[in-house]
């Protein structure tokens, strides 16, 4: 099951950032929340699988505005969300609370 609220770290350039993410899923669709940086995007998009979905959204950083494709897998109750963006790839972990 992807529903659900999961604290995050994300293994950037600069060091390690903590947030959280929630995900919500009705059928095939997926919508949700990134918080990071004390900054929230809303995002949604697509199921692919019982427990992975993909998903684009448009995050504005101090550092910019950082464009992002996701693909996430949820095993158990962890996160595992590989973003593709303009300023390169990154790894987010999660879990759940």
């Amino acid at each position: 099951m992807l529903d659900g609220k999961y604290v995050s770290s994300l293994n950037t350039p600069m060091g390690v950032i903590n947030g959280a993410i929630t995900l919500m899923s009705k059928n095939n669709n997926v919508q949700g929340m990134l918080e990071i940086m004390g900054m929230k995007n809303n995002f949604q998009g697509v199921r692919t699988a019982e427990n992975e979905c993909k998903f684009s959204g448009n995050f504005n950083t101090p550092l910019g505005n950082i464009e992002y494709n996701a693909t996430c897998k949820v095993i158990n109750d962890n996160l595992e969300l590989l973003a593709s963006t303009n300023k390169g790839n990154f790894k987010l972990m999660g879990k759940r609370v």
